[in-house]
């Protein structure tokens, strides 16, 4: 289940960027528009940024499905190929090597098969790490009430385009953190493949 980022939840930060753009010094819930200096809603950039945040917002939640689907279908693919992997690279075949004079091709053989095994298990612990990384935040929308709908537009738009900007960045950083993971899982199957074949060849 996601974690929530609540409105009340913003930074000091947040909050001393809306006191500076906004007039809130009259505490007043009047349907006045107008910045300190006069400005209208219609003049300001509030809807475009407004915009600009929830494309943003979409993306990154995109990305985020992505990479549950990419990693879920291939630990779904590395499962397969651990069951195919477990009947041809067996660890008695390699106790017995042991017990038999060393040789290049045998110890090549003995080091592949542990590399398969290895690499296995590295790889479905970055496929599940890809999948249960952090959750992402989200807004908050039991924190809606009277007193948020009471605000005047730009009050409210500001703060609504400061908390998703928040949540993006948040976003933004557990996608980042995911593609990591996805990417070490990938390295991971390569090196199961290659080790794999040296093993069948020898």
């Amino acid at each position: 289940m996601e974690n929530n980022n609540t409105i009340d939840s913003n930074d000091a930060n947040s909050e001393n960027e809306i006191a500076s753009y906004v007039d809130i010094s009259n505490g007043s819930e009047n349907s006045s528009t107008n910045f300190s200096n006069g400005m209208s809603i219609d003049s300001m950039a509030l809807s475009e940024y407004f915009e600009v945040v929830k494309n943003e917002y979409e993306i990154e939640r995109n990305k985020k499905v992505s990479f549950e689907n990419r990693a879920g279908i291939f630990l779904a693919l590395v499962g397969t190929l651990g069951t195919f992997l477990f009947d041809k690279v067996q660890i008695k075949g390699i106790i017995h090597l042991l017990s038999i004079p060393l040789t290049f091709g045998i110890l090549m053989k003995i080091v592949s098969c542990f590399l398969v095994y290895l690499s296995l298990a590295f790889t479905m612990f970055y496929l599940i790490k890809t999948i249960t990384v952090k959750q992402h935040h989200n807004f908050e929308v039991r924190n809606i009430d009277e007193v948020l709908l009471a605000e005047n537009r730009i009050n409210a738009l500001a703060r609504i385009i400061f908390t998703y900007r928040d949540i993006i960045c948040q976003h933004r950083q557990v996608n980042e953190n995911r593609a990591k993971t996805f990417r070490r899982s990938l390295y991971g199957v390569i090196v199961m493949l290659v080790a794999t074949i040296i093993y069948v060849s020898l």
